[in-house]
């Protein structure tokens, strides 16, 4: 086990709290970390299982796919890893992947969206589906009315682990009542409701899909590049 020490001379900091979100952005199982703060609360300490620190080769499924030749290569496992996408053009693959790795998915999330709906059912494989329509179908699933890409299935858990740091307003999705009214289970309705505006809490503060898609768009059009 390794072990590392976290204090403070103010004493005006939650040092476990602080612990925990070191804890959070680095990824580490928490069934293998231990976090105890000594009497008189003047320090954390923090013990780690050492499998965790060990260098490991990145997870090509979970890494961000930036560049042409990024998109390439994840493209070309997109079509060793799914049959029905063997008889798409290749173009037409990379330029229907390429918006989704521009909002941020990697290489697991498309996999994930090839073969489950945005609700979490199962598309249908097997023959007849198949092809670029059936490609464009079932990524047409992953997108809002307004043709905004959605957050990706690891966005979302990224979302959900901050929520459950952090926190949502207690009466977020509750019934409409006046005040003193008995507090009731929300209904369905509400409970999606609630669903979304969790997610537009989240995002509030981050670009959306268009605005980064046009970002990119105006930033390639002023690009000079070199003619061999």
């Amino acid at each position: 086990m390794a072990e590392f020490r976290i204090s403070s001379d103010t004493g005006d900091l939650d040092l476990r709290r602080l612990a925990a979100d070191l804890v959070e952005s680095q990824g580490w199982a928490r069934d293998q970390v231990s976090i105890w703060q000594n009497r008189g609360g003047g320090d954390v300490v923090v013990t780690v299982d050492t499998a965790l620190l060990e260098k490991r080769a990145p997870d090509p499924l979970a890494a961000s796919v930036h560049t042409r030749s990024d998109v390439h290569r994840a493209c070309e496992t997109l079509r060793r890893s799914d049959p029905s996408l063997r008889g798409v053009d290749f173009a037409e693959l990379r330029d229907e992947a390429a918006r989704f790795f521009a909002a941020g998915w990697t290489l697991g999330d498309l996999l994930h969206a090839l073969g489950h709906r945005h609700d979490g059912a199962q598309w249908p494989q097997g023959e007849g589906y198949e092809g670029v329509e059936w490609l464009q179908h079932r990524l047409r699933n992953w997108k809002s009315e307004t043709g905004d890409i959605r957050p990706s299935v690891s966005q979302e858990g990224a979302q959900m682990r901050i929520v459950g740091r952090i926190g949502l307003p207690d009466d977020l999705g509750a019934p409409a009542d006046g005040p003193g009214a008995p507090r009731r289970a929300a209904s369905p309705q509400a409970a999606r409701a609630a669903a979304d505006d969790a997610r537009r809490l989240m995002r509030a503060q981050s670009r959306t899909t268009s605005d980064s898609l046009e970002h990119r768009d105006r930033t390639a059009a002023h690009i000079t590049r070199r003619r061999h």
